[in-house]
């Protein structure tokens, strides 16, 4: 009943504005170039299927770590996108939406990567207005989803546990979650709201939410967000609760094998090296820290999260404990302690 409850209760309405401005790695790949950048003289409309062909390049980048190439590309991207919005007839304009709202998306994913409130607010409103347009289940769900990471990461998790809640009702309401990629979208807005909630220190809220996503991956035929994924957010879940020996359990029953992208191994080794150094085992973190610059290089060059866990690492470093962690540090440009 209380899973029931925290699903499916009347949540309000939340509005995205203005935020921090841009700090860190953004700066490095010129990402403020998604909101000051002029249109190149010249831009016109493409066709929706050159869009959508050019969206999924930028999608394999995101999904790749090559955040550089993706931030010099999506400039290019939102306006040729916007173009096409703007010049599309009546019974062609929904499905422009649709595309532009996934770019949104993708801008927004990648501001929150490089640690970029500015424009991730930006994007993420940006997403939510297109998504509300364009009239696909699917695609307003996710990009709810996305706008609740927003949410979470300025510290405003009420709003980003209701948004992302609130919107896993609307689509389960309606989709009956008869289809795999209705139950892996879900299952994975659960377990965005049950990270949100751990964040805030809300631990029933967030073991609920979890078992509530995982009782809708046994319940149904997952289509991309499975099992597996879940266990990685259980350990993500269990590392913000301040559980850092459950969050090392759990991160041992994921099965790197599985992830087919080297975001999502990257993603696992950066759980794998904070759960560790949140038990004090800087040598294992620093063997998991290796693992994610040997899977996806530019994860540990802008990430907030390897340029913090690398000056920690230094600080306790004594010579011989942590071989390597000295130039490791020079090559990811990290802060060292003063």
């Amino acid at each position: 009943m209380r899973r029931r409850t925290l699903v499916t209760g009347t949540l309000g309405g939340v509005v995205l504005g203005a935020s921090a401005p841009a700090i860190g790695s953004a700066a490095v790949v010129g990402h403020d170039r998604l909101l000051f950048e002029p249109a190149a003289p010249g831009a016109a409309p493409v066709t929706i299927d050159a869009l959508r062909t050019t969206m999924s390049q930028a999608s394999a980048n995101f999904h790749a770590v090559r955040y550089q190439q993706l931030a010099r590309q999506l400039p290019e991207l939102l306006r040729a996108a916007e173009a096409t919005r703007d010049a599309a007839p009546t019974d062609r304009a929904g499905s422009v939406q649709t595309v532009l709202a996934e770019v949104y998306g993708l801008a927004t994913r990648l501001s929150v990567k490089l640690h970029d409130p500015g424009v991730a607010w930006s994007m993420a409103d940006r997403a939510v207005q297109a998504a509300r347009a364009c009239d696909d289940l699917h695609t307003l769900a996710e990009t709810y989803r996305t706008a609740a990471v927003v949410l979470r990461r300025s510290g405003r998790h009420d709003e980003a546990q209701r948004m992302v809640i609130q919107a896993a009702a609307h689509l389960r309401e309606h989709t009956r979650l008869k289809a795999g990629r209705d139950v892996s979208l879900y299952a994975s807005m659960l377990a965005t709201a049950a990270y949100t909630a751990a964040r805030a220190d809300r631990r029933d809220d967030a073991w609920t939410l979890a078992a509530e996503a995982g009782d809708a991956l046994t319940s149904g035929t997952a289509s991309g967000f499975g099992p597996n994924d879940l266990e990685l957010y259980r350990s993500g879940i269990a590392r913000a609760l301040g559980d850092f020996g459950a969050a090392v359990d759990h991160a041992s029953r994921v099965r790197i094998e599985l992830f087919t992208t080297p975001e999502r191994r990257a993603r696992y080794w950066e759980d794998v090296a904070l759960a560790w150094m949140g038990r004090g085992r800087a040598a294992e973190a620093w063997v998991a820290l290796q693992e994610a610059e040997a899977t996806a290089p530019q994860e540990v060059r802008y990430r907030p999260w390897a340029q913090d866990l690398t000056a920690d690492l230094l600080a306790r470093d004594r010579g011989v404990m942590l071989p390597g962690i000295r130039p490791f540090a020079a090559r990811i440009q990290a802060a060292g302690p003063a």
